[in-house]
This record gives structure tokens, sequence and C-alpha cells, in this order.
């Protein structure tokens, strides 16, 4: 009888393995594990470090929705930067911030519109811009380093707020990064015509969003310089099975398309916009920061998995697993 029992042990729970961020979850080799389109990131199965979609929107959305500090901070944000606006002479519908928090590029995007809207493309235009991509990486390391906290400790204080400064210079680069993506297709994609030249384009944000969205969140946990924590961004997007490619793409659609379209009063120009207005750009700012939380989730569990260097190509490891067969 003993041994019986001693035999059922020896085999694994049949749920062993699937928790994402457990510390058994994958001891499987990252070069070994199944890849597919954009290192799984789109189509792969099997089991990840990224924990699901819908657990990372969920998680995302508790943990703002249950820190008033964050909330108030969003909307805070939002009043102020549209009276900014409305002192520099910004005319133009107050539909357009719904993406005021958005993560980079579309913030970029938002920030280079606002700017050409106002002051035209001239001087002015560069000093905006450089002053807004300043402004942009102090607001999303404040705002990563509170979401980290409340996702760790359950709470949001002024230390979370501090310890988000770490990840300044890396945000910085995102959002630099992010500019000269913008640009780059504005110059190139043109060429291609009408229809890919939009597709191109579309696919270089979505693309910007997907090897730098977890940035500023690797910056504050783990305290390495820029060129790192971009790399390190970028190895976590690649990691199989996460489906992070869709998360992004479901991302930017809403972002774009979905919300302005949807946003009332979307072609009324007015400094004093309706209490709906107001209603409708507050909650979807305040969902911004939901979404900036659920990729700051993902990291967190997916950390541990991260490999410090790159995954060999298949080729490569191919050519390894048949030296070493020849070398035997």
């Amino acid at each position: 009888m003993s041994s019986r029992k001693g035999r059922r042990r020896t085999g694994p729970a049949p749920n062993d393995g699937r928790r994402a961020g457990s510390a058994d979850a994958d001891n499987v080799p990252a070069a070994d594990r199944p890849r597919g389109l954009f290192g799984g990131a789109l189509f792969g199965s099997g089991q990840s470090p990224l924990p699901p979609l819908g657990r990372s929107l969920g998680r995302g959305l508790l943990a703002v929705a249950s820190q008033p500090a964050l909330v108030g901070l969003a909307i805070a944000l939002v009043v102020a930067a549209w009276i900014g606006l409305i002192m520099l002479g910004f005319e133009g519908s107050p539909g357009r911030t719904v993406d005021l928090l958005a993560m980079p590029p579309i913030s970029t995007y938002f920030d280079l519109g606002t700017g050409a809207s106002v002051f035209g493309f001239g001087s002015s235009f560069l000093v905006f811009t450089g002053l807004a991509l300043l402004l942009r990486a102090i607001i999303t390391s404040l705002l990563t380093g509170m979401i980290l906290q409340s996702l760790e400790a359950g709470r949001v204080t002024l230390a979370g707020a501090i310890l988000g400064l770490r990840a300044f210079p890396t945000a910085l680069a995102v959002s630099v990064l992010s500019f000269s993506l913008i640009v780059a297709g504005n110059l190139v994609f043109p060429v291609l015509g009408p229809g890919i030249g939009f597709l191109g384009f579309v696919a270089a944000l979505v693309a910007g969003l997907f090897f730098l969205g977890f940035a500023p969140a690797a910056a504050i946990r783990q305290g390495r310089g820029v060129t790192e924590s971009l790399r390190r961004s970028g190895r976590a997007a690649m990691l199989p099975g996460g489906r992070h490619l869709l998360l992004c793409t479901l991302y930017f659609f809403l972002a774009l398309p979905v919300v302005v379209g949807f946003a009332p009063g979307g072609g009324e120009i007015t400094a004093n916009p309706s209490l709906v207005t107001w209603v409708f750009v507050l909650g979807v700012n305040v969902l911004h920061v939901a979404f900036m939380a659920a990729f700051a989730y993902r990291w967190v569990i997916a950390e541990p998995n991260v490999p410090e260097q790159p995954v060999p190509r298949r080729r490569q490891a191919a050519r390894a697993s048949a030296g070493a067969r020849g070398r035997r």
C-alpha cells in the first residue's frame, strides 16, 4: 500500500507549471520552448511565462481602480493638461484628449499632433515636442512606480512614485524612440502608397509598443541601465505563448480608432467640454493607466524567465546539437 502511494506522489500534478509566475512554471530553457510567429507572442501555444490576456487586463484594472491615489492622479493630469493646452492657444476638439495618458508611441503621436495644431511646424513646435517628451517620461515613470507598488504591496504611497523616477532615463529613451519611429514612418511609408503605407505605419506603431512596453517596469524593478532595460523589454515581448502581440494590437485599435471615433462631441471645437465629454475622456484615460498596469503585471510575472542573453536561433541551436552528436 505504501509503495502505491509512493508511486502516486512521484508523478506531477495535472496543473503543475501552469500558473504564470510560479517557481516551477517554466523550468524549460527559453531556447527549448515551442516557438511561433514573433517567438510565439501571437500564435504560440503551451506554457508561457506571461499570464493570460484576461488575467493581465483584470489585474491591471484592479490595481488602478482599487487605488484612489492612482485614479485621482490620472484625472488631475488630464485636467491640468487641458488647462495648459488652452493657455497655449489650443483650438480643437476636447475628445482628442482621450489619448493623453496613452502608452508610447500612441501618446507620442498625440503629442506631435497637438504640437502641430498649436504651433505648426517650426522652432516652437520643436521646443514643445522636446518639453512634451520630458514631461511624458516623468509621468510614465511616476505612474509605473505607483502601479508596481499597487501590484506588489496593495497600496500606493509617495515612496512608490519616487522609486518610479528610477525609470526616467528609460522612459525618456522610449519616448525618443517612439518620436523617431513616427517621424521615420511619415517619411518612409508614404512612398509605398496610401494603402500599404498606412498599414506599414500602423504596424510600426504596434511594433514600438510591442518591444518597448515593458521597459519602464523593467528599469524600476531591476535598476539596470537604459540599454539593458530596453533589451530585456524586447526579450520579454518575445517569450512564447503569451500572445503579447495580440495584446498590443488590441490596445492600439482601442486607443486610436475606437475611443477617438466614439468620443462625444468629436468634431466640436470648444474650451468648455460638456459633462458627458469630460466623463468619457477621464474614464478612457484611467483605462489607459489600467493597460499600463496590465503591461507592468505581465513583466512582474515573467521577469524571472526573461533570458539574460538573446535566445539562439533555431539554426544555431540545430548546428550546436548536431555538433554535439558528432563529438559523441
